[in-house]
């Protein structure tokens, strides 16, 4: 899901697109068989100064979880790892295992500028927006210079 304005039809199929891999992962482990992952639910929103995406990832620690800013893209990944202490297991519906979610940065963000942080299962990604272009006003003269021509 793209972090800045754009094509909404766009946008719509990069949702369109994680919803099926959600639904499609859910059938393979259902099956037995190995899904490429999990993707924990994000929330998007602006205040005035950044964009921040925040994700649900409870039970992740926060050295299993990473954050970097490459070649425009914000990649977020983690590992949720299951509990072994069960010798006998008669239910798991917890997705675990890794995940990798990525997002379209703005242009002129500098990876340097963005901050994470972690709290009650909530990780925070503060994108700072970058400082738009001010058009620059450019000045009309009001006389008009006469051309003449020398001979």
């Amino acid at each position: 899901m793209a972090v800045f304005r754009g094509d909404p039809l766009l946008a719509e199929l990069q949702v369109m697109g994680e919803d099926m891999d959600r639904a499609f992962g859910r059938l393979l482990a259902n099956q037995g068989q190995s899904s490429r992952g999990w993707l924990p639910p994000a929330d998007i929103y602006e205040t005035e100064d950044d964009v921040v995406i925040e994700l649900d990832v409870p039970g992740c620690q926060s050295e299993n979880l990473s954050v970097e800013a490459v070649d425009g893209q914000l990649v977020i990944t983690g590992e949720r790892q299951a509990k072994e202490e069960a010798t006998r297991r008669y239910r798991s519906e917890r997705w675990t295992g890794r995940f990798v979610r990525s997002f379209t940065l703005q242009p002129n963000v500098r990876g340097d500028d963005v901050r994470a942080d972690y709290h009650d299962g909530v990780l925070s990604v503060h994108v700072p927006k970058p400082e738009e272009t001010k058009p620059k006003r450019i000045s009309i003269s009001r006389e008009r210079k006469q051309i003449t021509k020398s001979t």
